[in-house]
């Protein structure tokens, strides 16, 4: 497990370096190699303190703590999703300023452009908001709430490698702790051009480059004959 911890802590740091989180909002994730069990950020340690000692190590089907300080609150949001997909290895929760504004606002990130498109193949989806009933298992729900999206939709989260809560923050995942990184880095920037386009632009529904625009730009860079790389 070596490995895995030193990969996510080394995620978990980069976090802070990358602007994508303040004080200790925020945390990630690496799935084992064998599958069985994440690492995960400690509870309420701030991210440039973190150690390779404190990183805690999680079975996944139980949930129960095998090593290391008080996981993350939101430890079991991590668990569901990694028990939905088995090929997500690695995910992000933050807060970052304007992914998650566009949250608060209860709307998705509409696809207004190629920088977009290189990364996610459409619009980033917002989660259904939870019923009353379930906030007695509050990150769980959470969890399950990402799930049912990606399920009911039929969408390969790979494709999409985010989502957003509402009224909460975002959930970045993909295949690799770099690629997680990298999507995360990416989906704060293209909130940001999304809130300038529609500033500038108020009455823009939806972008008016076509869909095949859309679909060339995400295959060239994530298909199986992808030939895209800056």
């Amino acid at each position: 497990m070596n490995k895995e911890i030193e990969d996510c802590l080394a995620l978990n740091k980069s976090l802070k370096e990358h602007n994508l989180v303040k004080l200790t909002w925020g945390n990630a994730s690496v799935l084992s190699e064998d599958g069985k069990s994440i690492v995960i950020k400690p509870s309420g340690v701030n991210f440039s303190k973190l150690t390779f000692s404190q990183l805690c190590i999680i079975d996944l089907y139980s949930g129960k703590l095998i090593s290391g300080m008080k996981p993350s609150v939101d430890t079991a949001i991590h668990l569901e999703i990694y028990k939905a997909f088995p090929e997500i290895k690695s995910i992000i929760h933050s807060h970052s300023k304007f992914a998650t504004s566009w949250a608060q606002a209860l709307s998705p990130i509409p696809i207004v452009g190629t920088t977009h498109a290189d990364y996610f193949l459409d619009d980033i989806p917002l989660a259904r908001q939870l019923e009353e009933s379930e906030l007695d298992e509050y990150e769980k729900s959470i969890g399950q709430s990402v799930v049912d999206f990606f399920q009911k939709s039929k969408i390969n989260p790979l494709n999409i490698p985010a989502i957003l809560l509402p009224g909460h923050g975002v959930m970045v995942f993909s295949d690799s702790p770099q690629r997680t990184l990298e999507c995360a880095i990416v989906l704060e920037e293209i909130a940001e051009m999304a809130y300038y386009t529609k500033s500038i632009n108020p009455h823009l529904e939806q972008s008016k480059l076509s869909r095949d625009l859309y679909t060339k730009h995400f295959e060239r860079k994530n298909g199986i004959n992808k030939y895209y790389g800056q």
